[in-house]
């Protein structure tokens, strides 16, 4: 299903295991249907990341992306009925364009498949302009009891 046109997002955030604050990537789900979600990151020339990485050359850092990844992972684990401490197993990442502050958005739309607590996710990221990575992990959401 694909959010309609002014709404925030298919899952509340606020409600799920994310990080919060400066450390929350996904801004909001714009699709979930089956093994495919879709979100975004909103970014802007006002982003704090920019001052920091790097001054005068300011793009948005990999690690970043990989965490906005991993975070999208995360809300389709939510939305499966998975509860618990999620918690990336395995990255890895092809980047191939820089994100710079120009750059209002990120789209990423992940394609993930469940395996007991393990789910396996392709994550394309994209700007308007082009595809800026592609990135393949696996996050295991581990039980609260740790059982």
């Amino acid at each position: 299903m694909a959010a309609p046109a002014g709404q925030s997002s298919l899952i509340d955030i606020d409600a799920t295991y994310l990080p919060i604050q400066l450390m929350r990537q996904i801004a909001r789900v714009t699709a979930l249907d089956g093994p495919t979600i879709i979100g975004e990151v909103d970014l802007g020339s006002t982003h704090w990341v920019y001052a920091q990485h790097f001054p005068g050359d300011p793009i948005f850092p990999g690690t970043l992306i990989i965490e906005a990844a991993g975070q999208l992972v995360a809300l389709w684990a939510w939305a499966d009925g998975q509860r618990g401490r999620p918690r990336l197993v395995k990255t890895s990442a092809e980047f191939r364009a820089p994100v710079e502050i120009a750059d209002p958005q990120l789209v990423l739309d992940a394609v993930v498949k469940r395996k007991r607590h393990l789910n396996f996710a392709e994550v394309t990221v994209r700007t308007q302009r082009q595809v800026v990575a592609n990135v393949s992990m696996v996050l295991a959401v581990v039980p609260a009891d740790g059982a």
